[in-house]
């Protein structure tokens, strides 16, 4: 479950710098920092109906594909969140980075925010601990630990953090069936 929100923000970050045009950056170089936005409530519970719809137009999209996104697609896509009150999609993807950046400092055991940086510790621990895994599977987990802890930062409006631990089980719902 937590490997799923690790992966799904890592993936919206580089998501994100594509979408701007950006080159993404290899983990051993510093991670962009969060972009962060103060949270409604409205666009917590906008994100929970959304998400759904555009995982699924997102779904069909072949994986590792670094090719400009097809206009029909992004037209889709635009439309979809428009339809779920969103602006555009990339104000969809802005409330999904702060969203995901704000779970991925959560500790799952007690539901409260402990910051990204204690709960990547005990993960990369855990990790490190467990011998079930292949090597490169855990140098790929330990690259997106990597680029969470560069990416990490104080939360700048405290309000996000009480939002998304009110919603917190819906919030990794999906999660749970991994």
């Amino acid at each position: 479950m937590r490997c799923r929100l690790i992966c799904l923000w890592v993936g919206l970050v580089l998501a994100l710098a594509a979408a701007q045009g950006l080159q993404a950056k290899p983990f051993a170089r510093a991670a962009e920092p969060v972009r962060q936005i103060a949270l409604s409530e409205e666009q917590v519970t906008q994100y929970l109906a959304a998400a759904p719809a555009l995982d699924a137009i997102l779904a069909k999209v072949p994986a590792g594909s670094d090719a400009a996104p097809d206009p029909h697609l992004m037209t889709s896509l635009n439309a979809t969140a428009r339809e779920y009150g969103f602006s555009d999609y990339a104000s969809y993807e802005s409330v999904a980075i702060n969203i995901v950046w704000i779970l991925t400092g959560i500790d799952p055991l007690s539901k409260k925010y402990i910051g990204i940086q204690a709960v990547t510790r005990a993960e990369v621990t855990e990790l490190l601990a467990g011998k079930a895994l292949p090597a490169e599977e855990k140098k790929r987990q330990i690259d997106a630990y990597h680029a969470q802890m560069l990416s990490a930062a104080p939360v700048k409006f405290a309000g996000n953090v009480a939002l998304v631990v009110k919603y917190y089980d819906q919030l990794i719902a999906p999660d749970a069936k991994d």
